[in-house]
């Protein structure tokens, strides 16, 4: 073969366009990780919902196996309208009463809630936000609004599990275990007694939707003033232990009020007429709330003390009874939730990418051994 010359000026010529200074503003102005984010940006939003739902029921696992001591000293304080309210006492009195597994009272059924709780959660939350982000830019309201929408889904599907697993810690003991209060509720109340205090967790739903939000947006601002991909372990921490604090101490007189509803102790405001001259320092008489004003109302007054001594101040601080040990839960659990999931979901994403390339071809078919998807007869 001989060689064949070609001539040059006979070929059209091509050349390589200057970028525009639009596209070179843009690449200057691109926040740190933009890149990464860009390619993760085409996985779908099934998948991105899965990886973060996997990692935060991981952690919120993990946060509720280390933190079930607080939080059975939490629902006990929340319970009661008199005497001590420390948690480090509560706990202490525990102990001394029911050994130290009582402390870890309903321990397996607060996990399973918790762990549906953020699978349902961070799925519906995270999967909704991959949607949008690519349609509009997803402000600081809107991200307010679709974590009350994710609340909501959470609530109605998960919420027996936050009946059962409250009443159990009320008792002591444990009541005979989640399937034993169950069996008992729906034989004295029916299936809706699962669901009491259904409405005040739907209102509720803004807990964690602020929460979200407040990390959030502590995220992005902390990534883009040290201009790194991800938070540190520690970082996550802080922002989440944060961000929980703040959601937990706006909500929560309606928390309280909701935890001793699902427990069965439905406060009962004062009677209306006022006591007699020598009757005006006993302890006052009860009745059966009729509104949710008056089971707050009843909520704010200590029974070890007279109501004509309690001041405006003295019931306002009464509705945060058990503030001190909600937050301490609620702020570890939370932050330990956040430094687990942030770690978690980068193997939990490599783990699924993995188990994808084993299991399926490019095509999407499924690999079935030695076949490899083709037709046994072939």
């Amino acid at each position: 073969l001989k060689p064949v010359r070609v001539n040059s000026s006979s070929l059209p010529a091509f050349r390589a366009e200057a970028p525009t200074p639009g596209y070179v503003a843009a690449v200057r102005t691109r926040a740190p990780g933009a890149q990464c984010a860009a390619m993760s940006s085409r996985d779908s939003a099934v998948f991105v919902g899965l990886v973060q739902a996997s990692a935060g029921a991981v952690g919120g696992v993990v946060a509720t196996a280390v933190l079930q001591p607080v939080e059975v000293a939490k629902t006990r304080i929340q319970l009661t309208h008199s005497g001590d309210a420390s948690t480090v006492r509560t706990i202490a009195s525990i102990a001394a009463a029911e050994g130290f597994l009582g402390l870890f009272t309903g321990v397996g059924t607060k996990a399973f809630e918790t762990g549906s709780k953020n699978f349902v959660y961070f799925y519906v939350y995270d999967g909704i936000v991959a949607i949008m982000k690519n349609r509009l830019e997803l402000t600081s309201g809107a991200k307010l609004i679709l974590g009350y929408v994710a609340g909501i889904v959470t609530t109605v599907s998960t919420m027996p599990l936050e009946v059962l697993a409250t009443k159990v810690q009320a008792m002591e003991g444990g009541g005979g275990g989640s399937i034993a209060q169950a069996r008992a509720v729906i034989a004295s109340q029916g299936i809706q007694g699962l669901f009491r205090g259904f409405w005040y967790n739907i209102l509720l739903c803004i807990n964690p939707a602020i929460q979200i939000t407040v990390f959030d947006n502590l995220k992005e601002f902390v990534l883009r003033l040290k201009k790194e991909r991800n938070l540190s372990a520690f970082q996550a921490f802080v922002l989440g232990a944060f961000a929980k604090a703040v959601a937990s101490t706006i909500t929560y007189p309606l928390v309280r009020l909701k935890t001793i509803l699902q427990a069965g102790t439905e406060p009962k405001p004062l009677q209306p007429s006022a006591p007699p001259p020598a009757e005006a320092h006993a302890k006052p008489a009860f009745v059966r709330a009729s509104s949710t004003s008056e089971m707050m109302r009843s909520m704010s007054f200590r029974e070890d003390v007279p109501p004509a001594v309690q001041s405006l101040w003295h019931r306002f601080v009464e509705l945060y009874r058990g503030i001190g040990s909600t937050l301490t839960k609620s702020v570890l659990q939370a932050a330990v939730l956040y430094m687990t999931k942030d770690q978690v979901s980068d193997l939990v994403r490599k783990t699924f990418k993995v188990t994808a390339r084993v299991f399926f071809r490019k095509s999407g078919s499924l690999k079935l051994g030695v076949t490899s998807g083709r037709p046994l007869a072939s």
